[in-house]
Formats: structure tokens, C-alpha cells, sequence
């Protein structure tokens, strides 16, 4: 089977990862190819290191000269199966792949709610073009059939998940990683993986951390990624003296061995849908605090393996991370929480890979889904 994947960016980011990770398993019995519409970013890279072909539209703005060269690709690629991913990809496959007869899936992987009146009104309009939606969490499917008046019976819910031969918990890599970074085996580490972007709010977290360390000076916060919010969160952690507290390695390969070097998981994004990072902590065993968005309070029990909050509120998320920070105890009962969660948890890529044969002989049909 040959199947065409289309994304609009390949920098690390969560939709990108899953990109990678279904393609890596589905290049074994399959023909794949991927088009980022966007230059090549990190993920793409990798990919084509481990002999996946990628290629690059070089999109650095918005044209319809794009969907002309990406129609091109498909004529001459002829897949069985396209599979786009985020906004800007899902449309201009829509359009580019019309009238081909190719069945075309979609996976958003981000909030359309929170998209401009123009972006939605222009989803509600090229939707029937999908074969079929597949959306990454139920908050996802609920917004895209009860707002975007989806076809029930052409959505999909098949959550992410993450890899437990690849996250979980590690004894040894987390003593070997304090010893290399100077932490103290006992010294409370708070955790954050995302992109420095404004929907990810990472100013909220240095906020609320700066009121934690008035009553625990011993905490550490490591926010492991890499985005254009990076000078200004340089800027105020400078200005309220944090150089030794708060620590940005940027993007990092071995999120498992980072992980497990620290006690909380910690997201503060104003937007999200079903973030890999909070599933791969999760696997990890580790508590995990999350702003009240998408699917995220439906992994996390307030209460039982961590805590929910608003978003933005600093206050609030302040006094939480105090409490953890405090009680090794409580993290420890909430971590063993976590890990019992993620049997809920399944592997997404065989499910594609049966998705895909069904829907290319014709005989898939899609269960409603409550």
C-alpha cells in the first residue's frame, strides 16, 4: 500500500512526533512518502536519516502556487491513502487531492476553536472533501461534529499514545542524569516539555515558580524545548534572578532519561488537544500538573495523580506546586497513580495500519463513538 502523508511543518512539536512515529511503523510493510509544505525541520531531518523520503514544498507564505506543486507531487506519487495533518496541510490537501478519487484522512492535532472565524468557516466549507476524520482526542471530535457540523459517522476517535518500550520508568537514568546536571538525589525537579510559545504559556509556569521557591529554595524547573519565546523567557528569568532555579536546555533527543531525572511533570498551555508530553509522563510515573484544556483533565485526576487548574492562573498553580514540592510522599503515591492510568493507553500505529487497509478495500464503516 502506498500512502501519502502531508503535514505542515516537521519541527519538533507533539503532531510532528506522532508523524514520526506512525511512519516509522508503517514504512515496514508499506510505501510511504511525506510532504512537509513548510522547510524541513528536525523531525523531517531524522526521518530522512532513517531512510524515509521527505520532501519540502519550501512554503514560507501563504500561496496558492503551493497547492499547484503539491497536486503535482500526489499526481506523480499516486498513493493508495493520503494522510494530512494540522490546519494549513488538512486544506490545501483538500483541495489539491479533489477529484482525484483518493481517499483522504485528516488528523488536526491542535484546537480549532480557538482559530480565527475566517480559518473555521473555511474548514466547515472543505470538510465533506475528507473520507474520513480522525481526531486525536474526544475534545477534538466533540468541537468538530457539535461546532463544525461534522458528520458523526465520518469521525474517528483514535487518541495518541505513547510508546512504553520507549517511556517508562528508569531508576538508573534518573540517579546517572542528576549526577551529570549536579542534582541532589532528593532535591524536588519540576518538568515541563513543550514548545516556548505563547500557546504553550510558558511564562505562567516561571511565574508560579518564582512564588514556590520563597518557600522551597531547593526546587529546580527544567523546561526542555525550543521556540521564539526563548529570549523573553531569558530576559525574565534573568531579571528576577532564576539563572540557577530554571534551566532551558532547549530540544532534547532523550525525553525518556530527562523524564525520569525529574518528580513533576508540569503544562501550562492556554490551548491544546491531547499533548504527547503529558501521555509520555504518564508512562514515566510521574505526577503531572495541567492547565484546565482539552483532553488533558481527562489523563489527569485532580487530586489522585496530580492537579488540574485554570489556565493563567498563577496563584493557583503556585500553591499546587508548593504542595508537591513539600511531600515526597504525595508525589510518590500520585506517580504510582499515573502508571496505573496508562493502561488505558493503546498503540495508535497498528490501528492505522488495519484504518488504512479497510478504508482502501472499501469496507471500513465508522461506529458512532460517545
Amino acid at each position: 500500500m502506498k500512502i501519502l502523508y502531508v503535514i505542515t511543518s516537521t519541527e519538533t512539536g507533539g503532531a510532528e512526533k506522532a508523524l514520526a512515529e506512525l511512519v516509522l511503523y508503517m514504512c515496514q510493510a508499506n510505501t510511504v512518502k511525506v510532504i512537509s509544505l513548510k522547510p524541513l525541520g528536525a523531525v523531517g531531518r531524522a526521518l530522512q536519516q532513517k531512510g524515509i523520503e521527505v520532501e519540502s514544498l519550501e512554503m514560507k507564505w501563504y500561496s496558492l502556487r503551493i497547492i499547484q506543486r503539491l497536486a503535482a507531487r500526489i499526481k506523480a506519487f499516486h498513493p493508495d491513502i493520503m494522510h494530512a495533518m494540522l490546519y494549513r496541510a488538512i486544506e490545501y490537501t483538500r483541495v489539491a487531492c479533489a477529484g482525484t478519487h483518493i481517499p483522504l484522512l485528516t488528523t488536526p492535532h491542535f484546537d480549532l476553536s480557538k482559530k480565527s472565524f475566517a480559518l473555521r468557516w473555511t474548514d466547515r466549507i472543505l470538510k465533506d472533501l475528507d473520507t474520513l476524520t480522525v481526531a486525536e482526542s474526544f475534545t477534538t471530535a466533540r468541537y468538530l461534529v457539535e461546532h463544525q457540523n461534522y458528520q458523526k459517522e465520518k469521525v474517528y476517535l483514535l487518541p495518541n499514545g505513547a510508546d512504553p518500550r520507549v517511556f517508562f520508568p528508569d531508576e538508573k537514568a534518573r540517579n546517572l542524569m542528576r549526577k551529570t546536571y549536579g542534582f541532589a538525589p532528593n532535591q524536588p525537579i519540576f518538568i515541563s516539555v513543550a514548545r516556548l510559545a505563547p500557546v504553550k504559556d510558558p511564562l505562567t509556569l516561571l511565574q508560579a515558580f518564582r512564588n514556590l521557591l520563597r518557600t522551597v529554595p531547593s526546587a529546580r524547573l527544567i523546561y526542555v524545548g525550543e521556540g521564539k519565546e526563548r529570549n523573553a523567557l531569558e530576559q525574565y528569568i534573568a531579571s528576577t534572578h532564576m539563572q540557577k532555579e530554571v534551566f532551558l536546555p532547549g530540544e532534547q533527543a532523550h525525553i525518556n532519561d530527562w523524564l525520569n531525572m525529574a518528580d513533576v511533570f508540569v503544562l501550562s498551555s492556554v490551548e491544546e488537544s491531547l499533548p504527547l508530553a503529558l501521555l509520555e509522563a504518564l508512562r514515566v510515573g510521574l505526577p503531572c500538573v495541567v492547565s484546565q484544556v482539552g483532553d488533558m483533565p481527562l489523563w489527569v485526576e485532580h487530586g489522585q495523580n496530580g492537579f488540574v487548574f485554570y489556565p493563567q492562573d498563577i496563584t493557583l498553580l503556585s500553591c499546587l506546586l508548593t504542595e508537591l514540592a513539600q511531600s515526597a510522599e504525595l508525589r510518590r503515591k500520585m506517580g504510582a497513580r499515573s502508571l496505573e492510568l496508562t493502561a488505558r493507553m493503546t498503540d495508535t500505529s497498528p490501528q492505522y495500519q488495519h484504518l488504512y487497509q479497510q478504508i482502501k478495500d472499501k469496507s471500513f464503516h465508522v461506529k458512532t463513538q460517545q
